[in-house]
């Protein structure tokens, strides 16, 4: 699935890359109740309103940050960063003049952590352990479904106005996380009777992030032109970011966000 979702980024990459005898655009910013004529020429060809990211990145659940870095998760699972990928889809529903686009954007993700398996035995809160003598079970797996709603700010005037390729932006918002704990193929379970609790949940609190794009557009003009004909895509860039989602931070919600950077490519059409 990962090789199929890289695959598919990069495909619409290097349609930049061709066609490059396609007749070249020669476009301007069009008029508005705010633009004005006199601010020159860009590379501007059908409406663009939209804008698809495709992201990739590590991912560090915070489970363990309750108890102070070193818990339940690194326990079953380690420390290492798991493999995240996700979309995001936004409306740039205002242009604001001089500065850029706003407007709301809605994102979804999936990342999963395995473990060999656990001990089965009673929990020493003492050593903070299992003991070792107890015998192993099936394999446990995390899984986590990071999602957000977000303002997003686009600082996108000065290349729109100069060509300039380089683009930050911002986002804030309301995240959360689904999540489930699997031992095998079934939910895991802890207490019984009526104390008995399952093992999933959905955590939720604030997302915010800060990042940067860069406009593939000067790779191949003609070929971006031939792309906005065929297709509506305006522009293409690549992004790095540095994502943060605090989630559970209400009452009995387990930890599973993170902080952490992701790369990917944005759409804009």
């Amino acid at each position: 699935m990962r090789t199929n979702i890289i695959a598919s980024a990069l495909v619409a990459v290097a349609a930049l890359l061709v066609a490059e005898g396609a007749e070249a655009q020669t476009r301007r910013i069009r008029n508005s109740n705010w633009r004005q004529s006199e601010r020159g020429s860009v590379q501007q060809g059908s409406p663009q309103r939209f804008a698809l990211e495709l992201r990739f990145g590590p991912y560090y659940p915070a489970v363990d940050d309750e108890f102070g870095g070193s818990g339940p998760y690194s326990k079953f699972f380690g420390d290492k960063g798991r493999f995240h990928f996700g979309a995001e889809f936004d409306w740039q529903a205002l242009r604001i003049p001089w500065v850029g686009s706003l407007g709301p954007g809605i994102g979804l993700g999936y990342t999963s952590a395995s473990g060999k398996a656990f001990r089965e035995g009673t929990y020493d809160d003492a050593t903070n352990t299992l003991p070792y003598s107890e015998r192993r079970v099936g394999e446990t797996s995390l899984t986590i479904l990071p999602m957000h709603v977000s303002a997003v700010l686009r600082f996108d005037e000065i290349f729109r106005r100069t060509g300039i390729p380089v683009i930050p932006y911002g986002k804030i918002g309301f995240g959360a996380g689904l999540w489930w704990v699997n031992v095998g193929d079934k939910t895991a379970k802890v207490g019984t009777g009526d104390d008995e609790i399952s093992g999933n949940g959905l955590s939720y609190g604030v997302h915010w992030a800060v990042g940067g794009m860069l406009a593939l557009d000067w790779l191949g003009r003609r070929s971006m032109a031939a792309l906005d004909q065929e297709s509506g895509i305006n522009h293409v860039h690549l992004f790095g970011e540095w994502t943060n989602q605090n989630l559970g931070l209400g009452g009995n919600q387990m930890k599973v966000g993170t902080s952490t950077w992701t790369v990917g490519l944005t759409f804009e059409m």
